[in-house]
């Protein structure tokens, strides 16, 4: 009987293959299976070369414009189709949330139980491990919450819980829309909600959809850096950076070049598919986030790389 602590002569565990009796010993490495090795690492450098001549160019220049009222043909064409960053305003100056929605008129709801994200600040992981955070309570409690004025990081209202708030709050998405040109009702959702405190964190990540996101109530700070900058993201996992709740990464050849822009009241930020971003609470906040957009926009199904990147 084979004895595991004894391992056989020749056994080397740095190479599988022959421990696994799949190449005897002598024998060398696999020419076809170097040579495809160095194919691949041939397209990597290609890949990576590119996403470089994007960056520099980029960093000559590139800016977020702030857009009045745009007509949406004229956005698809500037900044649906280029990938490109923008600020929107005067499109949602006359829902009825712009002049209703505050905790005034949300105590007004009832008291439907809600779901919120919770204990974030003990979890350095908080974003990626978010349905461990997932907390039922009720609407006014959530409120009291907010009221008090903390600055914390600790609870937050995202679109992590969006399957259930858009049900206990539905009386809300009766006061937004529409966005005709932009958005359409039920494609792919038609709004997420997002509450919180000053001093929430969203930390560095890419979306696999285009994004608009409004501020209803508050300030948000958000710092973007473009998907040229991946190699620069430490995109460890996912879509995920290790980065993480650190809006300005360390200065220097290896750092990523940032934009930041911070959105108010009535204001949305066009957020491209593979555009970094990290987003900070200035102020309490009431906001959306959309997705439903009347052009295509479903990216994730094409996506393959939900796993470890690298060490």
């Amino acid at each position: 009987m084979l004895d595991p602590r004894k391992p056989p002569a020749g056994f080397r565990p740095d190479d599988p293959l022959r421990a696994l009796g799949i190449r005897p010993p002598g024998a060398g490495p696999d020419p076809a299976l170097l040579a495809r090795i160095d194919r691949l690492e041939a397209q990597l450098a290609k890949l990576e070369w590119l996403l470089d001549c994007r960056a520099r160019v980029e960093r000559q220049g590139l800016v977020i414009p702030r857009l009045h009222a745009p007509d949406p043909e004229v956005f698809f064409r500037d900044y649906w189709v280029t990938l490109r960053p923008v600020v929107l305003t005067g499109l949602v100056d006359h829902w009825p949330a712009r002049s209703t929605w505050s905790l005034a008129h949300f105590r007004k709801l009832g008291n439907p139980e809600v779901e919120l994200q919770w204990a974030r600040e003990s979890d350095p992981d908080f974003e990626p491990n978010s349905p461990a955070h997932r907390r039922r309570m009720p609407w006014q409690e959530f409120l009291d919450l907010l009221e008090a004025d903390p600055t914390t990081n600790d609870f937050y209202m995202t679109a992590n819980n969006g399957s259930v708030n858009r049900q206990a709050l539905a009386p809300l998405w009766d006061e937004i829309g529409p966005l005709p040109g932009f958005l359409e009702r039920n494609r792919m959702g038609d709004g997420f909600l997002w509450v919180g405190p000053r001093g929430t964190i969203t930390p560095w990540h890419h979306d696999l959809t285009q994004n608009f996101l409004l501020q209803i109530e508050g300030f948000k700070r958000v710092t973007l850096a473009s998907p040229a900058e991946t190699l620069r993201m430490r995109n460890h996992r996912h879509c995920y950076s290790r980065w993480g709740q650190d809006a300005r990464p360390a200065t220097g050849a290896g750092a990523p070049a940032t934009f930041e822009v911070t959105i108010g009241p009535g204001e949305i930020l066009f957020i491209p598919v593979g555009w970094w971003h990290h987003v900070e609470g200035l102020t309490r906040t009431i906001g959306m986030s959309f997705t439903n957009f009347v052009w295509p926009n479903d990216f994730a199904r094409s996506y393959r790389s939900n796993r470890d990147l690298w060490p």
